[in-house]
């Protein structure tokens, strides 16, 4: 395994995290508790030191999970969660006001069962809350020993230029992947200048980079698999389809499962400093583990580029 340092901080992460949204077992159908703390072990035996989690993953059930499973383990992870999307009934609304960010970090602290977070991210904006009141409040929270780094989650260009201004941050976690290039327009090159790493989320594309799917799947109107990621549906199934081919070709010459080319050819970008791939149980771990050793050639990344414009375009 791979680490690459978070912006300007001392955080050295693993370049493939462990994503753990389907831990709190809405969104991405059931989830076994067990399996969860399987997967968590497995991740850390294997060299994975980053888990990525969430409040509303679960209504706080996966940052129980990982609480139970890194006890006496510590020392042997980088926690990073999120701060601002508050739950009523079935609607959420982002709100990163000081006051629902403090009551936040304290249930955090708690489920998680630690002293402090490494990283704590914003989990999407808020328009209706001025970002003056919300980074200062997060540096406090830094000077306060509560958390040691602040990062942000879903920050386009704009939004993260703005919030540089006001906080240290030294992360921004977006969607990304061979599926999803938007980001490479503006947003990089930003983070670039500004010594900021991109934590890529989405990267097999809520799963469909694996390869294991043959025909279009029917998911639950709930499951986000149904209505965030667009890949499932015509006319980009069909596309996304002809690109597998192409990752599977490379991924048989290397021995290894497409989704490590699929996580790879990210890793290539070196603004990233973590792929966040999400897993149900330990032998997903064990798939995507591979990506952080391979070595894919400046040809077979030109590859993969140009067969995504031509099929995309």
């Amino acid at each position: 395994m791979k680490y690459r340092k978070i912006g300007n901080s001392d955080l050295e992460v693993s370049v493939v995290a462990l994503g753990t949204w389907v831990f709190g077992g809405d969104g991405w159908g059931s989830a076994i508790d067990a399996e969860s703390v399987s997967a968590v072990n497995r991740a850390i035996d294997r060299g994975i030191n980053f888990i990525d989690t969430a409040p509303v993953y679960g209504a706080g059930k996966s940052e129980e999970i990982i609480g139970h499973a890194i006890k006496g383990k510590r020392d042997k992870v980088i926690i990073a969660t999120k701060c601002g999307l508050e739950v009523s009934g079935k609607s959420i609304r982002s709100n990163l006001s000081p006051a629902f960010i403090r009551k936040e970090i304290e249930n955090s602290l708690r489920r998680l069962e630690v002293d402090t977070i490494d990283l704590y991210q914003c989990h999407w904006p808020d328009k209706n809350t001025p970002m003056e009141e919300t980074f200062p409040e997060l540096k406090k929270m830094v000077g306060e020993g509560k958390i040691r780094y602040v990062g942000v989650s879903n920050f386009d260009h704009t939004l993260l230029k703005e919030a540089s201004e006001y906080a240290g941050i030294v992360s921004n976690q977006m969607e990304y992947s061979i599926l999803k290039r938007d980001i490479e327009q503006d947003l990089i090159p930003l983070c670039k200048e500004k010594n900021i790493s991109i934590l890529g989320y989405g990267s097999l594309g809520g799963g469909i980079l694996t390869g294991k799917y043959k025909e279009p799947p029917e998911f639950a109107k709930d499951d986000v698999r149904s209505f965030f990621y667009r890949f499932y549906r015509e006319p980009v199934w069909s596309k996304t389809k002809k690109l597998l081919s192409v990752l599977e070709e490379i991924a048989i010459k290397h021995k290894v499962p497409v989704s490590n080319v699929a996580i790879n050819w990210l890793l290539n970008h070196r603004e990233i400093a973590s792929s966040i791939a999400g897993c149900r149980n330990a032998g997903q771990v064990e798939d995507n583990i591979g990506a952080g050793d391979l070595e894919l050639s400046d040809e077979e990344v030109a590859m993969i580029e140009r067969s995504q414009r031509e099929i995309f375009a």
